[in-house]
């Protein structure tokens, strides 16, 4: 059976997030529960369990993968509903051992904003991989059109943004992390950003990507533009300096 994050975990992520209006598709991976760990599904204000008020379209068509080192193919995961009281989110149990990167998306739907309709897009990405050189192997996710994509190193992480395979020039990047860590970053010209950890521990990133001229009708709603967003969870380690 799964068993959920430990009262710790989650209050740590309630003191590193506060609550959002906005929703997004959030991965983190529970090493203690499940032979193998279990990952869960959050789409909330921040990468922790919240009531899954707008979870359904998630468990009817969303897709959640995961990749290794000896297979980068994604591998489709067979996510449960977790229910706690006032909470809500999906999981799975893993098979396989890490390194391994766990992949999510899901067409959501089309929501309105004052007077727009837009169809929302979300994809998700989470790194359970201890070495620079894993993290590196796993850092692209060939079946996600928006992909933040790291190049991590002794000195720091680099990100690029792709969309459809190209770089995501001008495009909004909030960073989170332990230590304080709190950037909110715009992309460059090959679609970039980059930046160091302040502290060990686990850290969070967004970007998004709209398609304006993009209109239709969806699930039987008409929608003005078309809206992606996309994240990264992953924990870094920060080398002590030596006396």
């Amino acid at each position: 059976m799964l068993r959920t994050l430990s009262l710790a975990c989650a209050v740590s992520f309630v003191l590193l997030h506060s609550t959002a209006e906005a929703h997004y598709l959030w991965l983190n991976l529970d090493q203690k529960s499940g032979d193998h760990g279990t990952t869960n599904l959050y789409f909330e204000g921040g990468p922790g369990p919240g009531d899954g008020k707008y979870l359904d379209p998630f468990i009817e068509r969303g897709t959640t993968w995961v990749r290794t080192i000896k297979n980068n193919k994604p591998v489709p995961l067979e996510m449960a509903v977790i229910k706690k009281p006032g909470k809500r989110w999906l999981a799975s149990e893993l098979k396989v051992d890490g390194p391994r990167c766990i992949d999510s998306f899901c067409k959501w739907g089309v929501y309105r904003y004052g007077k727009t309709d837009v169809l929302l897009h979300y994809y998700a990405k989470h790194f359970d991989a201890k070495s620079v050189a894993d993290k590196n192997a796993l850092a692209r996710a060939e079946q996600l059109d928006l992909d933040i994509v790291p190049t991590f190193s002794e000195d720091g992480v680099e990100l690029q943004v792709l969309w459809k395979g190209k770089p995501a020039a001008g495009r909004p990047f909030k960073l989170r992390g332990f230590g304080g860590l709190k950037k909110n970053l715009t992309t460059d010209e090959e679609g970039r950003v980059r930046f160091k950890p302040l502290a060990s521990g686990f850290h969070s990133m967004r970007t998004s990507v709209d398609e304006p001229d993009n209109s239709g009708t969806f699930d039987g709603k008409d929608y003005d533009i078309a809206r992606h967003h996309c994240s990264l969870t992953v924990n870094l380690t920060v080398a002590e300096k030596s006396k």
